[in-house]
């Protein structure tokens, strides 16, 4: 059951990732739609599900939430520090982006809308100063989605990521404030 509502999107709330959410959790992170263009290769069993839950979603070095519609879990959002570590993220006010959704839930408009009142949030919010993520060159649909919501590509680590058997370059996009307010007018 997802917990209390913390932001709402058009068609998605975004909450809190609560112990109740691990079963999503341990489901959708080893299904192979999920996983491999996460580049995160390695199954998580319960005992693990149980330890990320701990370690990193329930920390306070990030920002992590369930996006639902009604009580139905769909993916998972997350802001963290910049490649700048803690201390250089309160300075440069930067974090990245990051998000996966359930296969089943691909192609619904969901990420976009989730995504972007995450975005808000950080701008608003948080008062932050930059947005960054890094995608596989091999992922449209994340680049898409960034493209969408204005983020710019900012440069490439050229056979940086392995996938399917192959090399590929690494994309990363960046989305300043003020290039996210001038989208808003």
């Amino acid at each position: 059951m997802p917990g209390p509502l913390f932001l709402e999107g058009n068609a998605v709330t975004l909450r809190p990732i609560e112990r109740e959410d691990l079963e999503f959790l341990h489901r959708v992170m080893n299904d192979p739609a999920v996983w491999r263009p996460a580049l995160d290769i390695d199954p998580m069993n319960y005992e693990q599900g149980e330890e990320f839950f701990e370690t990193v979603l329930s920390s306070s070095d990030g920002v992590h939430c369930l996006a639902c519609t009604d009580e139905e879990p769909l993916g998972v959002l997350s802001l963290t520090g910049s490649q700048y570590g803690p201390d250089e993220t309160s300075r440069s006010r930067a974090a990245e982006i990051a998000y996966w959704f359930a296969p089943e839930h691909h192609g619904q408009g969901y990420g976009s809308d989730a995504t972007a009142r995450l975005i808000q949030y950080a701008f608003e919010d948080r008062n932050l100063r930059r947005l960054e993520a890094r995608v596989g060159s091999f992922n449209d649909a994340s680049i898409g989605l960034l493209e969408s919501l204005g983020f710019e590509h900012e440069g490439t680590l050229r056979e940086a990521a392995w996938y399917r058997g192959e090399y590929h370059d690494m994309c990363w996009y960046g989305l300043l404030r003020d290039e996210w307010q001038s989208g808003q007018e």
